[in-house]
């Protein structure tokens, strides 16, 4: 590429237009073929995207040279071209990124390459200028990024301006063209919410002047009637054509709250709250009409169709800038753009998108009484005075209004002549004329050849063409004229009432309803037909596979089971279960003639002789025996004879298990363990006391453990498992190693925390202070459950207690015992759980241990063990701070209050107060503030907002007040609420039956009411039937919930379970019920508080 290549020329015979505010655009195009269809993702595009790309880079970088022809003033402003590669949905996407200078930054901006939101069909060309600061640069720009692409694309291949394809048949997510204005350079934050919500309400007007998008398919979705008018001019209808199919189709652009569509900003409206108005979560809130958060710190609007012509681009350019300029002189002047209802223009946006500039409007009755020139220009014809009846009424109502802005923007009649002709028509056309209007009054012309039209608005020597002005012509009303159009005075009906008002135009639109609802009824009901016939099509043709595949299986079945056996192969039959009753142990027979030796002999010969064969019968103890060795015990082993009931096989089979099991015999290890000199002593010397010989194993075993605890012992009389040892004696250096050692010396027990492996994976204790002054401290302690059957219980009983012990020896507090009960909730259940036990020393103080044990009272078995040490200081005041009273109104959730009462030991003191909520679900912090109070005894108010998911059961609020590095503490129990919280409602497309076929099937739709604030994080719905429960649908919403507030969620599929039972049983009814799960920011809210109504059993049958 040359750097001779044409650039776009500045106009020099004029000064250059300062916009009030900064414009920047992002324009996307089609690729295309000749023929005009767009390039799918292949070779092909792949190839004509590499050429376009590096002929667009070297064209680019040429604009930094002296030699080029670009203004000076953009020049200066450009530092550096490059190439920059980013990975996207692994894929290197390669872009031309400028680094421009607006305001004394430098930015840099990607100005050249595929649209980052890839689609998986085919790439879209972004154009994206830098931000402009003149109406000429702007233009400049679009000119030169223009010029760049199509100097470089490859011969016989095109880029089309439009918001849709003319040769697609159907919308798909991701194939259409827009346009997005970001407008920025706001010098207060009040001045940019006030130009959002002013350009909102106008967003209907401008949908219906810049939609291109009426051709699908190759041809209009409606009739185009050609019709001359009273004054002799033309008249274009096309009563059933869609204007914008782009905006139609695409409903993921206005998000899942349709009718309250995008919010009115107030002066501390944050993101935060846009998005969960919206109801998306961030960054995908921006992807909506109108957005006023970006990271740029503009406002960003995306509901513009791409447009074929230049002019057509800069008019909307400055019918912007012209209302950002108007609200600021608004709010300048301390007044208010009044708040427009969502769903008012919402109904208006879907009119314009449908009947571009033909369709209805109403204005918002409900701003009627504000007045001020914002209602007199938004509810009322300019010319009558009345109500607007069209959006092209109001848009020259708007025009009207705009007088001193487009002055002030030294606007010419050549830069709003499309405006102009689009709202007053020329000589020959009658107003007013859209460009979805235009391009069907084009393709009427051309008789229905699109590739005619395509040809008419593509591109014309590298540059978007200028074709509406030079096709119709001048504009029948020029700028002059219209500066002195005068504005008629509104005309108010007989009662100036909000709701008069708005009856009286609401009636007028009802009549207009009816006809378009009896079409859209009987479409839904063909729609509806036509998908039940579908589906019983579907069913019948199931229940076909399920029958052969059920003969399959039966002729399969019957194929595979054995003959049955005669009577003589039956008798012949052995199994082991008829041997079981003759290897009986020798020790279970009756003997007469063997008499047992000495007990001690005969233990120690048992334990000698450890790996005998299991196949041989157990037989009493031989009457002679002189030493324990191994050949001594091979020989006993050998010379032994079985029983005269044992059968031959029986004898083989063990004579084989004891040749295989002899070389276990040969480890010494075990013998040595087992016995020991000592004991064969003490056995000989206290043969007279005959004391069992378990003991001599036991005093073995407790030896080698005390030996590696360094402790000596005398006699191994103790039992295996010690919790005291009192003839133990150290040596203490100092006062602090002898407290610190008294824990073994003294009554405190040593035993190790204990987890019951079948129940508890882990435990820990929370809330729990190293060091206090406080007397009052609630403790928590938190269970993590193992995957086990305690999960599948609906709930447990359990006691908690706390055993606090004094750990210095001269210590006059006595052991208290601190006990809590609880019954656990099937959250709770789950996964871990925390348990609080308040502990009350009053004026106790020292060093503590406290012994927290868990049981479970059904069985009363100990679940957990824990040990914590504490330390409560003396602080030396006679007065320390106290909390009197904490009180909070019963069963109650969502927003209340809690009334603190405490006492310091003077006034004007400042102090921390710290409000937590303990109960099974967490610790979760409610209040935290420091304050200066007045009074030494004072009552705080604090309001709190109470999650549902904490309070199913009893809670503790546990209240700390820290002053002066003091902290004391004091808590109050609180009961559940008694009514249910959450209403949800299950209703299905066709309706949820008692009964059902197998194969019916229902769309499902979950309708939402609470009675309280709270914030909803996610919703789970599951089907729980005979065998199993499963998951239909996951919804992740963060949303914030008002009081009271209803809303719906998306529908979805449902289809009844099999009856299918194995490979080859079947159930013969299933009982099918659904679950909702409902979890705010702290978890899962319990099923007590949930009411699922309108959702009955249902039972499902063949």
């Amino acid at each position: 590429m040359s750097n001779n290549t044409a650039q776009p020329k500045s106009p020099t015979s004029r000064a250059l237009r300062k916009l009030p505010y900064t414009h920047g655009m992002e324009v996307e195009n089609f690729i295309t073929d000749r023929r005009g269809d767009i390039l799918e993702d292949g070779k092909e595009l792949v190839a004509v995207w590499d050429q376009m790309f590096n002929g667009a880079l070297k064209f680019l970088q040429s604009l930094t040279s002296s030699s080029s022809n670009v203004p000076s003033y953009i020049r200066q402003k450009i530092r550096r071209v490059t190439r920059k590669d980013v990975e996207r949905h692994g894929k290197i996407i390669r872009y031309v990124q400028i680094h421009y200078q607006v305001n004394g930054k430098t930015i840099a901006i990607n100005v050249f390459g595929p649209d980052p939101n890839i689609s998986q069909i085919t790439w879209l060309l972004e154009l994206v200028t830098p931000p402009c600061e003149y109406i000429e640069e702007l233009d400049w720009w679009i000119n030169t990024l223009y010029i760049a692409a199509s100097s470089s694309i490859t011969k016989g291949y095109n880029i089309q301006p439009l918001g849709f394809n003319p040769y697609q048949s159907e919308y798909r997510a991701g194939v259409t063209c827009g346009e997005h204005h970001h407008i920025g350079g706001f010098k207060t934050n009040k001045e940019k919410k006030a130009i959002y919500n002013m350009i909102r309400a106008y967003i209907p007007h401008l949908i219906a002047l810049s939609s291109t998008s009426p051709i699908v398919g190759g041809k209009p979705l409606g009739r185009t009637i050609l019709k001359q008018g009273a004054d002799g001019r033309t008249m274009i209808l096309a009563p059933d054509c869609v204007r914008s199919y782009r905006l139609k189709e695409n409903s993921g652009q206005l998000g899942p709250n349709i009718p309250e569509y995008l919010p009115y900003v107030g002066a501390s409206f944050t993101r935060e709250q846009f998005s969960r108005y919206v109801r998306k979560e961030i960054p995908d809130d921006r992807y909506v009409d109108a957005f006023p958060f970006t990271s740029y710190g503009t406002i960003e609007f995306r509901f513009f169709d791409a447009q074929f012509d230049q002019r057509i681009r800069l008019a909307i350019i400055i019918l912007i800038q012209a209302l950002a300029l108007k609200a600021s002189k608004l709010t300048k002047s301390g007044q208010i753009i009044p708040q427009v209802k969502g769903n008012t223009i919402y109904e208006h946006r879907k009119r314009a998108v449908n009947f571009g500039m033909f369709a209805k409007f109403q204005g918002d009755p409900s701003i009627e009484s504000q007045g001020g020139e914002f209602v007199k220009h938004y509810n009322h014809n300019p010319e009558t005075g009345g109500p607007p009846g069209k959006i092209f009424d109001s848009l020259r109502a708007l025009m009207i209004w705009l007088k001193p802005e487009l002055k002030e923007l030294n606007v010419t009649e050549s830069d709003i002549a499309p405006l102009l002709i689009m709202l007053w028509g020329t000589a020959r056309i009658a107003p007013p004329i859209s460009t979805a209007t235009f391009m069907l009054y084009l393709n009427e012309k051309n008789h229905n050849n699109t590739s005619n039209v395509i040809k008419s608005l593509s591109l014309l020597n590298g540059r978007p063409r200028k074709t509406f002005c030079e096709m119709l012509g001048r504009p029948d009303t020029n700028f002059a004229e219209l500066l002195q159009t005068k504005v008629a005075q509104p005309k108010r009906t007989a009662s100036n009432t909000k709701s008069s008002l708005a009856r009286s135009l609401q009636q007028d639109s009802r009549s207009r309803r009816k006809v378009a609802m009896a079409k859209e009824r009987a479409r839904l009901k063909a729609k509806q037909t036509l998908k039940t016939k579908m589906l019983r099509e579907r069913a019948k043709q199931d229940r076909e596979l399920e029958k052969k595949r059920q003969d399959r299986l039966r002729k399969l079945e019957q194929s595979k089971k054995p003959m049955p056996k005669t009577a003589a192969q039956r008798s012949k039959t052995i199994t082991p279960s008829t041997f079981s009753p003759k290897r009986k142990p020798i020790s279970s027979r009756p003997t007469t003639t063997r008499k047992p030796t000495t007990t001690g002999k005969s233990t120690s010969t048992r334990k000698s002789t450890s790996t005998r064969s299991t196949s041989k019968p157990r037989s009493k103890p031989p009457a002679k025996k002189t030493s324990v060795s191994r050949k001594t015990s091979k020989t006993k082993t050998s010379s032994r004879k079985p029983s005269k009931k044992a059968t031959s096989s029986s004898r083989s089979r063990s004579v084989a298990a004891t040749k295989r099991k002899t070389p276990a015999k040969k480890k010494p290890a075990p013998k040595k363990k087992v016995i020991s000199k000592a004991a064969m002593l003490s056995k000989t010397s206290s043969k007279s006391s005959k004391r069992p010989t378990a003991q001599s194993y036991a005093s073995v075993a407790s030896s080698r453990n005390t030996t590696r605890k360094h402790v000596s012992l005398p006699k191994p009389t103790i039992p295996k498992r010690t919790s005291t040892i009192s003839k133990t004696t150290r040596k203490t250096t100092s006062t602090k190693t002898a407290v610190s050692r008294t824990k073994t010396v003294t009554t405190i027990q040593t035993e190790e925390p204990y987890r019951d492996a079948k129940f508890v994976r882990n435990l820990s204790i929370l809330n729990m202070p190293s060091r206090t002054t406080s007397g009052t401290i609630v403790p928590v302690i938190r269970l993590k459950w193992r995957r086990s059957i305690i999960q599948s219980m609906t709930s447990m009983p359990i006691s908690i207690e706390a055993e606090v012990a004094s750990m210095n020896r001269n210590s006059r507090f006595e052991k208290k015992l601190f006990q809590d009960k609880a019954t656990l909730e099937r959250a709770s259940l789950k996964d871990s759980c925390y348990l609080a036990v308040p502990i009350n020393l009053q004026k106790a103080k020292g060093e503590f241990q406290i012994k927290f044990i868990v049981r479970n009272l059904k069985n009363r078995k100990i679940l957990a063990t824990d040990f914590r040490s504490f330390s409560r200081k003396d602080t030396g005041r006679q007065r320390l701070p106290i909390i009197k009273k904490i009180s909070i109104p019963p069963n109650r959730v969502g927003d209340t209050s809690v009334k603190v009462n405490a006492e310091a030991d003077r006034r004007n003191t400042r102090g921390r107060i710290v409000l937590w909520a303990l109960s099974q679900r967490g610790v979760i912090r409610l209040y935290d503030k420091k304050a200066k109070f007045n009074s030494a005894s004072f009552t705080v108010d604090i309001p709190i907002l109470i999650p549902p998911s904490i309070c199913s059961s009893k809670w503790y609020i546990y209240a700390e007040y820290t002053y002066k590095g003091m902290t004391v503490g004091s808590y109050t129990q609180t009961s559940p609420p008694l009514a249910k919280v959450a209403n949800v409602s299950l209703s299905g497309n066709p309706p949820l039956k008692q009964r059902v076929r197998t194969d019916y099937r229902t769309e499902i739709t979950p309708k939402f009411k609470f009675k309280t604030r709270c914030e909803i994080r996610e919703v789970e719905i599951y089907q729980v039937d005979n065998s199993s429960i499963r998951l239909v649908k996951r919804y992740r919403l963060r949303m914030r919930i008002k009081k009271g507030e209803q809303f719906v969620l998306e529908s979805f599929d449902w289809r009844t379970p099999s009856l299918r039972k194995g490979l080859f049983r079947s159930y013969k009814q299933k009982t099918v019920t659904f679950q909702c799960n409902i979890y705010d920011d702290v978890g899962l809210i319990d099923d007590s508080l949930i009411s699922l109504s309108e959702t009955p059993r249902i039972t499902v049958y063949k």
